[in-house]
């Protein structure tokens, strides 16, 4: 089956907008759970930054999932800042909490995104101050959330900077699992060894940028685990992030792209941003589930 590509500025930059979550009822892999919940994360209130939590009731409703707590920074203005859900599956003691990426619009966001000091963490080495940040304006709820839930099952995940957050949360309090979708380097090489013996699902999109800054040379380092790497055909390949093969693979998808993309009215111009999507993580990562 031949895998859909967006290359659309609104699947970028709006990832809610279109979406049809979880089209075919409840996944049958975590990670496929995951990336979708990852772009379920972006879905918002027309008026303002904060959850649409009917919507996201609904939808959760449909695969099984019986409750949800939302968590969002109280003093940003217009309901921007952080923001994080928790999805509670009763029946199977599975919660899942997941944490959204940057909203362009939002400008607490992008500072968060563009503040790369490294800084002390709590949990041990250093990490992006900004991502920091971020997490620590919500973590308290979440925090107790997960207490008053312990005998559930956690998986955490997030897309961009809500990938970040959910390695930081991961750093906390250690979940079953944690997946993230087209995560940036969060922290040091102290900071990734904490995290040692975590079951970590790391999803790179071809060309994506995100997974690529803030870069290696200021001290930043890939936390440990399975990286899976989805290539030019949209195959999902778990792979050797050094493996020669994806310095070709990018190249082709890359003049791919300048030919029959990148001139397209409402297309974004450049591969190593449309690929960093959400729906060109669920899409690939859904057709691989067994």
């Amino acid at each position: 089956m031949e895998i859909p590509y967006s290359a659309e500025k609104d699947d970028l930059y709006y990832p809610a907008k279109h979406a049809v979550f979880f089209p075919y009822d409840r996944p049958r892999s975590d990670a496929a759970l995951c990336v979708e919940m990852a772009r379920l994360a972006y879905c918002q209130l027309d008026t303002s930054f904060a959850f649409d939590q009917d919507r996201i009731r609904k939808i959760l409703g449909r695969i099984l999932f019986t409750d949800c707590r939302f968590f969002e920074t109280a003093t940003a203005p217009n309901g921007g800042g952080s923001h994080a859900l928790l999805a509670l599956n009763d029946d199977n003691a599975l919660a899942v909490l997941s944490f959204r990426g940057t909203d362009k619009d939002d400008p607490t966001d992008l500072m968060d995104d563009l503040n790369a000091t490294p800084q002390p963490w709590q949990a041990g080495g250093k990490v992006h101050s900004g991502f920091a940040k971020a997490l620590l304006e919500v973590w308290p709820g979440v925090k107790a959330a997960l207490q008053e839930f312990a005998q559930y099952r956690f998986l955490f995940t997030g897309h961009s900077l809500g990938a970040a957050m959910a390695t930081l949360a991961s750093s906390l309090q250690k979940p079953a699992a944690l997946y993230t979708i087209g995560s940036p380097l969060v922290g040091d090489q102290a900071f990734a060894d904490l995290l040692q013996g975590l079951e970590n699902h790391r999803y790179v999109d071809c060309c994506d940028l995100v997974t690529r800054v803030p870069p290696e040379v200021l001290g930043y380092a890939h936390i440990p685990g399975k990286i899976y790497y989805i290539d030019f055909n949209r195959n999902v390949q778990q792979i050797d992030p050094n493996d020669p093969y994806i310095d070709r693979d990018r190249t082709t998808a890359e003049e791919d792209y300048l030919k029959n993309y990148s001139w397209r009215i409402g297309d974004v111009a450049l591969r190593p941003l449309a690929d960093h999507a959400p729906v060109n993580y669920v899409l690939p990562v859904t057709a691989a589930t067994p």
